[in-house]
């Protein structure tokens, strides 16, 4: 409603004129009249229907885009749909896929609005010519996926992942700002958000928390989930939500990283990938890979499905030298030379069905099943500069590490009323993580297989300290002393005991058998009850009951001392299996390499009729040894309750506030072991706790292009269960115990956020945040003096167990940009340009080091991503750039001993050309810079280890309709 105020008071002068009413009298009974129209007019929302048709018939699905509210409505399978509007003017967008846009211009009275039959043409397919989008439809569903959440998030979807050379789950979040990873053999393995722990985000399958099974002794049992075993190949959409609202899992500190895998597709869809990767600097340079995947929808669209299988084998080279430093003095214990050969085999299968009974009511089944088997052959070569006898060792080992994660989920969904709607599911998940080899042992028994040769050699190079023959590195030890540099540390042999590879004779073999097991079992029911149009309320549950085992076996086979000594000319031998160790170090250590002993000659310890006769077989388990305190068999059964609500206050401001309850019990099992009576001793333990999770989310959008969010949250992290563990071993000759914690608390934090997005158009955007964490018991290992008395004497031990320490905190902010830069003349037309930085910055106080001030462990204070992209045609070049800054890996006894990673900047490539009957052929590079991982001890000139990987990458074919 317009209104002239001049024409008004002109009116009412007039009708004063006429009736002989005071012009006073006439104002108030205008503005009283004017007063009800407008509140009448503004209260009552007109209802807006029509159909949305083709020139086949209805049309569906279709969606209706109000412009000035950034609001979209969907029509039902009849084409028709129908939804309210204020008094006002709007501009209406009809759209559906593969059908030309329609524009609607609506002006919304005091009466409803019929638009009728509204016809969308359908788009011409041009087979002439292939014209590749900047953003793809799924690419478009992830911003609006992005736009519409009332939690925080970043979305990264299947077609964008598949543009680029990422295989898998890991490689592909790293892309996403705030985001980064930690690496196993140059690949992708491990997630962390903001710089937290990995441990402190949630890692979620459709919703539900992954377990997480894994070798890896530093990692064992903190809940990390190793993303390297889902293939990107599975994955429709990753979500990473920085603030979480209550429906979402509430151990989630960084964030929770939901992916959520291919589902049934609404028309048939099939998808053939073949490609060979390939690594120069591995032995074995070609293998091969391949997906197939096939969708369709049957029985009148109501029965719909897909299923799709991946085989990925690749090849890997790894040079790697790692250095061993004593932690006062920073001298040179240990010198440790390798070489990695390894295969990598990725095997598994996706399925998602679902069944429409009819509008309201739908089943759905969906799993997986993803495998890794990685093959690796380790030759390397010890050197102890602290030692004077059997200080040069060789091992060789062969180690076939297997994972496996998989599960799946049924549920229903109903809309039991126009206005509740419910989803109730089953779900279950097993991840396990163990040993595929050797071959020689029963599947019982296969562990992390390796032989150890040992021989007695004297090093030059050496200054005495306090009477104490030291080993120190260039620009370390006392004055005069010339140590090496960090890029050739050398053992330097003394040429009275020259070092000789054939003079290396049988000290052991060894099995290190770990198998580790997770298994969730999951029951879900969830609601959404729209009151009003203005007010929507969530609330629901979750059971979860997890069980975590840990299997930790050792098997020696001991070589007696007293027989005559098995050198190396014992086995079958073979040459070193490159010609170009190091070559980024000039090819500094080609002096330690000689003739190793074949796999095959010592792969199973009594084959060898020479050998057996004097072997040793020493058996420790859980009942004999002190290996039983890395063994727990864990329960942990969780309950959660939530309750939220969504109110648009107004049209362009939203709440969003509500509560998560989750309760945790622990049963632990574990064992206690004393050194001197060698007796294993059970322990239990078991522990409850609460976690009462208030979270606000304030939206506000002033237009349709600004996006601005606050969210305060709190979050918390349950403790590891290799924490939790009971366990306890006593060692009265060195005074020492060593023990788990059942009372541990879970760490807590409130979470405070900010974040400003300004969308340039539907595929473009800007964006900022800003971000802040108050964290409450972070969990740490001390080590305290405590009297104990054991065998019937009192001494003073050295205890450590993990404890909750002081508080601490965590601030940083992101930056983030997506842009086609279209507007630019000629061919700078079809580049585009995504980048995304993010600051971070915490502090906590070490009390063991008189309350010194570090930053939490694993958090690069600068991370950078950057993808250049140019789409011509068929033709799409894309550059991904990844920066982290070095980090605090691990706190020992002083500052000058702590273990750092160092920066690193990773370069990858993908090519490709797609034809115009949708064959794709492409390239992908990964590693252009060939950037080594590389740690080190204190400051950054003793290195602690350093690995060079070389480029990898694949070329492929892949067709799709």
């Amino acid at each position: 409603m317009e209104l002239n105020l001049f024409a008004i008071t002109g009116s009412l002068i007039q009708y004063k004129n006429k009736v002989g009413l005071t012009l006073q009298e006439k104002v108030m009974k205008t503005v009283l009249y004017i007063a009800a129209s407008l509140f009448f007019t503004s209260t009552y929302a007109q209802e807006i229907k029509g159909k949305i048709s083709n020139e086949s018939g209805p049309l569906h699905p279709a969606s209706i885009l109000v412009i000035e509210q950034s609001k979209t409505v969907n029509n039902d399978k009849n084409g028709n749909f129908s939804f309210t509007l204020k008094p006002g003017h709007y501009h209406l967008e009809i759209s559906s896929s593969n059908h030309t846009t329609k524009d609607i211009q609506i002006n919304v009275a005091s009466s409803n609005i019929d638009l009728g039959n509204i016809v969308l043409a359908g788009q011409e397919e041009k087979l002439k010519e292939v014209v590749l989008e900047y953003y793809t439809s799924g690419e478009k569903k992830a911003i609006d996926m992005r736009q519409k959440s009332n939690a925080i998030m970043d979305v990264v979807s299947a077609d964008a992942i598949g543009k680029m050379p990422d295989i898998s789950a890991a490689e592909a979040v790293q892309r996403i700002p705030g985001v980064s990873i930690d690496r196993d053999q140059g690949e992708g393995r491990y997630v962390t958000v903001r710089g937290t722990p990995s441990q402190w985000s949630s890692a979620t399958i459709n919703g539900d928390r992954m377990p997480s099974a894994k070798t890896s002794g530093d990692l064992l049992g903190n809940r990390t989930v190793p993303m390297d075993l889902l293939p990107t190949e599975f994955l429709e959409y990753i979500q990473v939500v920085k603030a979480i609202t209550p429906e979402y899992e509430g151990d989630a500190i960084g964030g929770t990283i939901n992916y959520i895998p291919k589902f049934s597709p609404k028309k048939e869809t099939v998808r053939v990938t073949v490609a060979l990767p390939f690594n120069l600097r591995a032995e074995d340079k070609l293998k091969y890979n391949s997906t197939v995947m096939y969708g369709n929808r049957f029985f009148n669209k109501k029965f719909g499905f897909l299923a799709m299988t991946n085989y990925n084998q690749r090849s890997y080279s790894t040079d790697d030298y790692e250095v061993v430093y004593g932690n006062q003095l920073h001298n040179v214990n240990t010198l440790d030379v390798r070489n990695y050969q390894g295969v990598r085999t990725s095997t598994g299968f996706n399925l998602a069905t679902d069944f429409r009974f009819n509008d309201r009511n739908k089943i759905y089944l969906r799993g997986y099943y993803s495998q890794l088997l990685d093959e690796e052959q380790n030759r390397k070569t010890m050197h102890y500069f602290n030692k004077t006898t059997s200080n040069a060792v060789l091992r060789w080992s062969t180690v076939d590490y297997l994972f496996k994660n998989y599960g799946g989920e049924f549920g229903y969904e109903s809309k039991l009323t126009d206005k509740l709607k419910m989803n109730a599911r089953l779900a279950a998940y097993n991840s396990w993580a163990g040993y595929n080899g050797p071959s020689s042992a029963t599947k019982n028994d296969r562990g992390y297989y390796y032989g150890n040769w040992i021989q007695t050699v004297k090093y030059d190079n050496l200054v005495k300290v306090d009477g104490t023959n030291y080993k120190f590195l260039q620009g370390d030890g006392p004055q005069g002393y010339q140590g090496d540099p960090a890029n050739n540390i050398q053992p330097h042999f003394s040429a009275s005991t020259p070092y000789n590879g054939d003079n290396y004779y049988l000290d052991r073999y060894v099995t290190s058998i770990r198998n580790v097991e997770e298994k969730d079992r999951v029951a879900a029911i969830d609601f959404d009850y729209n009151t009003t149009e203005n007010l929507k309320i969530k609330f629901g549950g979750k059971y979860r009951n997890k069980t975590s085992t840990y299997d930790y076996r050792y098997i020696t086979w001991t070589y007696d001392t007293k027989a005559p000594k098995a050198y190396l000319n014992n086995w079958e031998r073979e040459p070193f299996p490159t010609n170009n160790w190091f070559p980024e170090l000039n090819n500094n250590y080609d002096n330690l390499k000689f003739n190793y002993p074949t796999e095959r000659s010592f792969i199973d310890p009594m084959s060898n009729p020479k050998i057996a006769p004097y072997l040793k077989y020493n058996y420790q388990d859980a009942t004999n040894s002190s290996y039983a305190t890395g063994n727990y068999d864990d329960a942990e059964n969780v309950w959660a309750g939530y309750g939220s609500a969504e109110w648009d206050i107004r049209e362009d401001l939203r709440f969003v506030g509500g509560i998560r309850y989750e309760n945790t019990a622990v049963d632990a099992k574990s064992y206690e072991f004393n050194d001197i009576t060698k007796v294993v001793t059970p322990i239990y333990g078991s522990k409850n706790y609460g976690a009462l999770l208030p979270m606000a989310h304030l939206i506000y959008k002033p237009t349709q292009q600004l996006d601005l969010r606050a969210a305060i949250t709190r979050t918390f992290a349950r403790p590891a269960f290799n924490e939790l563990s009971p366990s306890v071993r006593v060692n009265p000759d060195n005074l020492t115990v060593t023990e788990g914690n059942i009372n541990l608390k879970p760490t807590f934090s409130w979470n405070y956020d900010l974040v400003a997005s300004y969308y340039l158009n539907k595929n473009d955007y800007i964006t900022g945040s800003a971000f802040y964490k108050d964290l409450k018991d972070l969990i740490y290992t001390a080590t305290t003096d405590e009297t104990r008395t054991v065998g019937g004497e009192t001494d003073l031990y050295k205890v450590s167990r993990p404890l909750n320490s002081d508080n601490a905190f965590l601030y940083g902010f992101e930056l983030g940009f997506n842009k086609k830069f279209s507007e630019l003349p000629g061919f700078l037309s079809d580049f585009s340009l995504k980048a995304n930085y993010t600051f971070t910055k915490s502090e906590t106080t070490l009390s063991d080091r008189g309350d010194e001030k570090v930053g939490l462990m694993n958090q690069s204070p600068n991370i950078f991503n950057a993808s250049l992209i140019y789409e011509y045609k068929g033709f799409a070049a894309r550059l991904a750039a990844n920066y982290r800054e070095g980090f605090l890996v691990e706190i020992r006894d002083n500052k000058g001993a702590d273990r750092y990673q160092d920066k690193d900047f990773h370069l990858d490539m993908n090519l490709s050309y797609t034809t115009p009957k949708n064959i794709t052929f492409f390239v992908d590079l990964n590693n252009l810079t060939n950037q080594e991982l590389r740690y080190y001890h204190g400051v950054i000139s003793r290195p602690e280890q350093v690995e060079y990987y070389g480029i990898r990458g694949k070329v492929g074919v892949s067709y799709s309709f």
